[in-house]
């Protein structure tokens, strides 16, 4: 595959995207100049590994996957709308969010799943935390040999680190099965089920053996009491683990409950759950709206104390 190969399919994607959603084709258009070349490989790649190859005929293969992400869109521009205005999330239950979205089948495999998937290649928040996390954060580790994520999502977190780290082996955990069934046709799709299982599992309860490494990557957002969420999350780490701990900030969507404002929120958080946090990565929306009203994510890499 040559570079000329990826710009040639990159050219046909944003082409297709323009035909279908125009009004989100800047986005798709401007994600080369603003990532890369590096990241025109990786975006063909995760294409065609989930959608198959980007030729004639990949309209009806992803076509409903750009219907999805156009609502995963239209979703966080009206969520954020609202926060702009009231300075709140609407949602405040986490009772009403499980049935309307993570069991409904519908939202998560229509819109919710491939919408998350693409945005992590094509929204700068998304795509500068995952390079931190994969050129940053897996490489202060020392050869862990299990590792949790909890909120498995699309899975993209957990097939980087299956990618990153060899020799380690993973677990997921989410109480939606459709996370979970999605997130396994992508590990398998790259190959790499062998290292890695998938569980409905209410972390609460804890595990049988703890962890050398957890993922938490945007979860504590979705939960009214994410200050309980991080003392299940120490307990599935073993003395001496580490873990990298997200939450999205300033960030509506139909399912963000608790409001974080800074990383500093966040940091107090983890510490009262007993982990130590070492390093800190934020990355904010495109834009220049007021601090208060961008949409960012901050993410920390801790440690449980020995």
């Amino acid at each position: 595959m040559t570079a000329r190969d990826d710009q040639q399919k990159y050219d046909y994607i944003c082409e297709l995207v323009e035909r279908t959603y125009p009004i989100l084709a800047p986005v798709w258009q401007a994600a080369k100049a603003r990532f890369g070349a590096a990241w025109l490989r990786e975006f063909v790649e995760n294409i065609e590994v989930v959608y198959g190859t980007i030729d004639i005929g990949i309209e009806g293969r992803l076509g409903d996957a750009l219907d999805g992400y156009a609502e995963f869109v239209n979703d966080s521009l009206r969520n954020q709308s609202f926060y702009e205005k009231h300075r709140r999330y609407k949602a405040s239950s986490y009772a009403e969010c499980v049935d309307a979205y993570y069991h409904n089948a519908d939202h998560m495999i229509r819109c919710y799943l491939p919408g998350m998937y693409l945005s992590h290649l094509l929204w700068p928040q998304h795509y500068n935390m995952l390079c931190g996390f994969r050129e940053n954060m897996l490489r202060r580790l020392e050869q862990p040999k299990l590792f949790f994520e909890v909120g498995v999502g699309c899975g993209m977190y957990s097939k980087i680190t299956l990618e990153t780290l060899p020799h380690a082996r993973g677990v997921g955990f989410d109480i939606s099965q459709f996370s979970l069934d999605y997130t396994g046709k992508v590990i398998d799709a790259f190959g790499l089920g062998a290292r890695y299982t998938l569980e409905n599992r209410d972390v609460r309860h804890g595990y049988e053996v703890p962890a050398d490494f957890l993922i938490c990557q945007e979860v504590l957002e979705h939960l009214e009491n994410p200050a309980e969420f991080c003392t299940w999350l120490y307990a599935l780490v073993r003395p001496g683990g580490h873990a990298y701990i997200t939450a999205a900030l300033n960030a509506a969507h139909s399912d963000h409950i608790y409001l974080f404002h800074t990383p500093a929120e966040l940091e107090d958080m983890l510490r009262a759950a007993g982990f130590q946090p070492l390093h800190l990565q934020e990355e904010c929306a495109a834009g220049f709206k007021p601090r208060n009203t961008t949409p960012s994510l901050a993410g920390y890499f801790c440690q449980r104390p020995l």
